[in-house]
C-alpha cells in the first residue's frame, strides 16, 4: 500500500492557490494528515534504508532532517508564509549539514531526487579543488558513469569566473572545477510519489550517486 495519497498533492495544490495564514489553519488538519505525518515516516524509512548502506545515519532521527513548511520571509521580499512542498535533507548530521547525501523534494507536480555538495564553505571547495586537480578525468569518469548519468543526471551549481592559477590546467580537462557547487537532482512525475516502491525508487537514485558521493565526501574532509 502506497505510503501516500492523492491529498498530499491536493493539499499543495491549495496551497498555491491560498499561500495565507488563513487557509492553513483551516487545512491543518489535512496538513498533519496527509503530509507531515506519512512525510515523516518515509524519510524515516530512507534514514534506515541509507543506514544499511553507509556509516553515520545510525541515530538519525526524521526531525533532524525535515525542512519546516514554514518559510522565513525576514529576508525575501516574498512574503508568503509557506513553503509549496515537503522536503528533507538526510545525511550523517542532519538536514543542515555539509555533507553530500541525500536531497528528497515532493509538491503537487514533481518528486525531487538529489544530492551532493551545495552548502559548500570556502576552505572546503579550496580542498575538494585539490583533490579534483589530482586527476580530473577520475572526475570526469564519474560523471559518465552510466548508473549517474542515468538517475542522477549531472553535476549543477554556480561557477566562479576565474579561478587560482594551480588549477587552470585542470580546468581544461575538467570544467567543473569552477564550480562553487557539486550537486544533482533529478525530477520524476508526481505520481511517483503514490508508488508502492518508493523507497526503492529513491535508494536506487541514492545507489547510482555511491561513487560520486564518496569522491565529494573524501574531498571535503580533505582538510
Amino acid at each position: 500500500m502506497s505510503r501516500f495519497s492523492p491529498s498530499f498533492h491536493a493539499f499543495f495544490q491549495g496551497l498555491e492557490a491560498h499561500n495565507d495564514r488563513e487557509w492553513y489553519a483551516e487545512h491543518k488538519s489535512d496538513y498533519e494528515q496527509h503530509v507531515r505525518d506519512p512525510f515523516k515516516s518515509f524519510v524515516n524509512e530512507l534514514i534506515l534504508a541509507c543506514a544499511e548502506r553507509e556509516d553515520g545515519y545510525e541515530g538519525l532521527q526524521p526531525k533532524h532532517c525535515i525542512f519546516r513548511i514554514h518559510r522565513d520571509t525576514r529576508f525575501s521580499k516574498d512574503k508568503t508564509p509557506y513553503k509549496l512542498h515537503a522536503s528533507a535533507g538526510i545525511s550523517p548530521g542532519g538536514k543542515k549539514s555539509s555533507d553530500p547525501g541525500l536531497y528528497i523534494h515532493a509538491d503537487a507536480h514533481k518528486v525531487v531526487i538529489g544530492g551532493g555538495a551545495y552548502w559548500v564553505e570556502k576552505e572546503d571547495l579550496y580542498f575538494l579543488r585539490e583533490k579534483i586537480a589530482r586527476d580530473p578525468s577520475a572526475f570526469n569518469a564519474l560523471l559518465q558513469d552510466p548508473s549517474f548519468a542515468r538517475d542522477c543526471g549531472q553535476i549543477l551549481g554556480e561557477r566562479n569566473v576565474r579561478i587560482p592559477k594551480e588549477f587552470q590546467d585542470a580546468a581544461e580537462v575538467c570544467p567543473h572545477i569552477l564550480n562553487k557547487q557539486f550537486f544533482y537532482m533529478t525530477e520524476l512525475p508526481a505520481k511517483t510519489l503514490l508508488h508502492e516502491d518508493l523507497v526503492d525508487v529513491v535508494m536506487s537514485h541514492f545507489d547510482a550517486a555511491a561513487p560520486m558521493r564518496a569522491f565529494l565526501r573524501s574531498g571535503l574532509q580533505a582538510g
